[in-house]
């Protein structure tokens, strides 16, 4: 069997480190290796790494951003497959196998395998994150522009990753549909797994948690995507659906912060620019119907399932 490589960027990762590893060293696919990438942690970061012995192996570097850890894992990975997993996220046990036999089922063309996941707080799951409608299967970049939701956690052929130049360094936030996009839009497809293998954890430390950042990010992605991506007419409107979206979210995510700070002039002028944003991007909607505004209108965004809380 194929040996799968797993990337672990961490940086000042020692408070969830270990039970990271640990659900890696639960997987029941053999053989594997996992590289934990010491980011320029200035707490117990690498010391965790290196007591967990073979088959976990620990790297060190300057603190430069998870894209370049990432990087990092890659150029050192032995594997024909890397998966990567955040340094406070967790596998379930079968993730790796499911994924592999996912990507080997598919055709050439099929870059990456991804699944759905759990939004997690370490202890239970709390909603249910789906990257595509049901059912799996082999997609491509239509779908996922239709769709878009990318995160992390995918396993890629280790060769594709390396002819494409890894992650784009500079990126330390959508460093994930950044690289999506490059794969998809080189004419790949991938692989989905309409079952929740990936446990992402939620908490108010996470670098997601920056909606002006995210959103300012999202749209020089997609600006980028427009100018070098070789995309059909349809294509095209739909990467210019998501750049006005996203436009219209950092300015709603500015609008925000004036408030917060008390600049109300600021405040008035970015949520009207929010909302002209909104009103454009309505139009470019793929697949416009009464029907789907609806149903997006009572959904929680990409979360297409919640759990009740605990009693």
């Amino acid at each position: 069997m194929a040996l799968v490589s797993i990337v672990v960027p961490a940086h000042n990762a020692a408070p969830h480190l270990a039970e990271t590893l640990a659900s890696l060293l639960r997987q029941t696919y053999r053989p594997l290796e996992i590289l934990v990438v010491d980011d320029g942690s200035t707490d117990a970061t690498a010391a965790i790494a290196r007591q967990f012995g073979e088959p976990v192996r620990c790297l060190s570097q300057r603190n430069a951003g998870p894209s370049a850890a990432r990087n990092a894992g890659i150029a050192h990975a032995r594997g024909d497959y890397v998966a990567f997993v955040d340094a406070d996220d967790a596998f379930t046990p079968e993730r790796t196998a499911v994924l592999v036999a996912a990507l080997e089922a598919a055709s050439p063309a099929a870059a990456f395998a991804a699944s759905d996941a759990w939004l997690w707080d370490g202890r239970r799951p709390l909603r249910r994150f789906n990257i595509a409608r049901p059912p799996g299967g082999e997609k491509g970049l239509t779908t996922f522009l239709d769709e878009n939701r990318p995160y992390i956690g995918i396993l890629a052929r280790r060769h594709l990753l390396v002819r494409l130049g890894g992650f784009r360094p500079d990126l330390w936030a959508n460093e994930d549909c950044h690289l999506w996009l490059r794969l998809l839009g080189a004419g790949h497809t991938y692989a989905h797994v309409a079952e929740p293998l990936y446990l992402y954890r939620v908490h108010w430390q996470s670098l997601s948690r920056d909606a002006v950042r995210q959103a300012l990010v999202a749209c020089q992605v997609y600006e980028e995507a427009l100018r070098t991506l070789p995309l059909t007419l349809d294509q095209r409107r739909r990467l210019l659906y998501l750049l006005w979206r996203d436009r219209a979210r950092l300015g709603a995510a500015r609008a925000a912060v004036a408030r917060k700070e008390g600049r109300w002039p600021e405040w008035g002028t970015r949520l009207a620019g929010a909302a002209a944003w909104q009103a454009a991007r309505f139009l470019l909607r793929p697949r416009l119907s009464t029907a789907k505004v609806w149903q997006r209108r009572r959904r929680l965004g990409c979360v297409t399932e919640m759990l009740p809380p605990p009693p």
